[in-house]
C-alpha cells in the first residue's frame, strides 16, 4: 500500500506548501499580496474569500506541524534549518544582506518547516514501517 507511493506522496505534499507559501506573497509581483493590496480597488469579495482560504490552509499547515513534530521536533528542526542558512551565508551561497536573497530563504523556510510538519507521518513510516493510528480510520 505504502511503497513507491510514500516519496511521491511527501514530494507532493512539499510541493502543495510550496504552492501555498510563495502563492501567499514572493518577490516576483506575482502573489496573492500583490493581487491583494497593489491592484485596483475592486473585487475585494474575491480578494476576501481567496484570503480566507488561505488563512485556513496556513491554519491546517500549522496544525498538523504541532500535531506531528511537536515541540520536541520543530525546536531542533528549526536549529537545523537555522544553522543551514548560517553555513550557506559563511560560505557565500547566500547574502542575507541581499533583501531578495532573505525573502526568498525564509520562504524556503517556511516550506521546508510546514513541509515537514505535513508529511510527518510518512516520513515516520518510511523511518520506523509503522503506521500511524489516525491514518487506519
Amino acid at each position: 500500500m505504502y511503497g513507491i507511493a510514500q516519496p511521491i506522496g511527501i514530494l507532493v505534499r512539499m510541493l502543495a506548501v510550496l504552492l501555498l507559501v510563495s502563492g501567499t506573497y514572493n518577490p516576483s509581483g506575482y502573489s496573492y499580496y500583490h493581487w491583494a493590496f497593489h491592484t485596483a480597488a475592486d473585487q475585494w469579495a474575491a480578494k476576501t474569500l481567496i484570503g480566507m482560504l488561505i488563512i485556513v490552509a496556513f491554519i491546517v499547515c500549522v496544525h498538523a506541524t504541532v500535531r506531528s513534530l511537536g515541540l520536541l521536533l520543530s525546536i531542533p528542526l528549526l536549529a537545523v534549518i537555522g544553522t543551514g542558512i548560517w553555513l550557506l551565508s559563511v560560505w557565500d551561497v547566500i547574502d542575507l544582506s541581499n533583501g531578495l536573497q532573505r525573502t526568498l530563504v525564509l520562504e524556503a523556510s517556511i516550506t521546508l518547516l510546514l513541509g515537514t510538519g505535513v508529511s510527518f507521518s510518512l516520513i515516520r513510516y518510511r523511518l520506523s514501517d509503522q503506521l500511524d493510528s489516525r491514518t487506519l480510520t
